[in-house]
């Protein structure tokens, strides 16, 4: 069984323009993001998956850089780019992640991979029911799973969004959602606003970008001041 990590990333982010590139100790946060998840231990295959324009080039280059396969595809079927990805890697079991979440952690994204191949299910995620924070989103599918949502999605946000059309047809996939015992859904840590750029420079200046998930959280419990940075934009 062949488990690869796919990243979708690309520049043309309007709130926050080339977000994923904004630096902090020499560091971009896609190269802390591709740092992080490297780390997994049950995934065998890591991919970028980018759009081919030429604006995207420096995607691809960072990508390389750090021992990442690239896969250039549409810019807006994200859907057909995953799943033109999966193929050519030969992916069992697909991890879906974002660039747009610096600090996703690779310890839980293999407890999710773990949970989705002993419950024998279609389709895992940590988002189902929110109890983690807003940039630790993590969805694990079967290659047949992502097939047949590529095969029978048809409509614009269908093809916009990866999982779409596994959401809306819940009933046509076996599912699980990982929680965690306790809810810290109230925090937010993504990058798409200056506010949360603001906020992931201070966290990492303080304790770096290599800890666990659950030291950015102790940070944000302990002070308060912290999450006022980006409180606004929480369910925003």
């Amino acid at each position: 069984m062949k488990i690869g990590i796919i990243t979708q990333a690309r520049t043309g982010s309007q709130r926050l323009p080339k977000k994923v590139l904004k630096k902090i100790n020499h560091l971009t946060f896609l190269e802390i993001h591709l740092k992080r998840i490297i780390k997994s231990k049950l995934a065998k295959s890591f991919i970028v998956a980018t759009t081919k324009y030429e604006r995207d080039n420096v995607i691809s280059e960072i990508a390389k850089n750090l021992k990442f396969d690239v896969f250039r595809g549409s810019e807006n079927d994200v859907l057909d780019r995953y799943y033109k990805a999966a193929k050519k890697n030969n992916l069992d079991v697909i991890v879906r992640v974002t660039s747009d979440c610096p600090l996703i952690d690779p310890n839980l994204i293999d407890k999710i991979i773990y949970k989705h191949i002993l419950n024998k299910k279609d389709f895992t995620s940590n988002i189902t029911k929110r109890t983690f924070p807003d940039g630790l989103d993590v969805e694990v599918f079967n290659f047949e799973t992502l097939k047949r949502a590529w095969v029978n999605s048809k409509k614009l946000d269908e093809r916009e969004h990866v999982t779409y059309y596994i959401w809306k047809n819940r009933k046509l996939f076996s599912s699980f959602c990982y929680e965690n015992s306790v809810d810290y859904s109230k925090y937010r840590l993504t990058l798409d606003y200056p506010e949360d750029l603001e906020l992931f420079k201070k966290l990492i200046n303080k304790i770096g970008y290599d800890k666990p998930w659950m030291d950015y959280v102790n940070l944000l419990e302990n002070d308060k001041q912290l999450c006022k940075i980006n409180s606004s934009r929480i369910n925003n």
